[in-house]
């Protein structure tokens, strides 16, 4: 047996989940796992974690479960079979920026931590006062879109989108992370909790954070 995450849309009403477990036992599957990422307009985007035959594919699971009315498939990505619940992994990543021993170790946990959970292809950390990038991975945005984008999430929701924006008050950063898959109301709500912890670690040293990262940011464009 293998493991999937599988997101999907479907109506939120009585029924239209059954009908996707049942889907799934069609495929001699099994629900393991369910997550609600986000409830709108009468539309729910759920995450299931489900165990499947090792003969069958992504695209496989994606076109039987494509074929449940009202249901549309917005990802299905393999998972490794000792993965821990999304909860557990939410708070294993807490523990760990609040086990460093000193805030630019905490950032620097927070970003790799963040990357990894949400499964990212650029992050970036921005100091709000100077403009300018602490770290980067991955081919980002420029700064002033960075920033631009961080003031309109302020607004406004960016659920639905391919970027995440978070805020740390009291080291005067932001953290942005983007990929190609939508991030979704519940994944803005652990990246702000995660922000939370690594700005609390950051609260006894309110200097600017010094620019000791490894690796220098790279900009789309540049």
């Amino acid at each position: 047996m293998q493991r999937f995450a599988v997101r999907v849309w479907l109506p939120d009403r009585p029924g239209t989940l059954a009908a996707v477990a049942t889907g799934i036992a069609a495929m001699e599957g099994n629900v393991i796992g369910l997550e609600v990422l986000e409830r709108s307009g009468g539309v729910a985007i759920d995450e299931l974690m489900v165990e499947l035959p090792s003969s069958l594919t992504a695209e496989d699971v994606s076109r039987q479960l494509q074929e449940v009315p009202g249901v549309g498939v917005e990802e299905v990505r393999p998972v490794p079979p000792d993965a821990e619940e999304r909860g557990l992994q939410v708070i294993a990543a807490a523990i760990a920026i609040l086990e460093t021993a000193n805030p630019t170790a905490s950032l620097a946990a927070l970003v790799g931590l963040a990357g990894a959970l949400f499964d990212v292809e650029w992050s970036a950390l921005v100091d709000v006062t100077s403009e300018s990038c602490l770290q980067a991975t991955g081919h980002v945005p420029t700064v002033d879109w960075l920033l631009a984008f961080a003031s309109g999430a302020r607004r406004a929701s960016t659920t639905g989108s391919g970027v995440m924006a978070a805020e740390l008050p009291d080291a005067g950063l932001v953290l942005c992370i983007g990929r190609a898959v939508p991030f979704r109301g519940r994944e803005q709500r652990e990246l702000d909790m995660l922000v939370r912890v690594a700005d609390r670690m950051c609260r006894p040293l309110r200097e600017r954070i010094p620019q000791t990262w490894s690796s220098p940011p790279r900009f789309l464009g540049a």
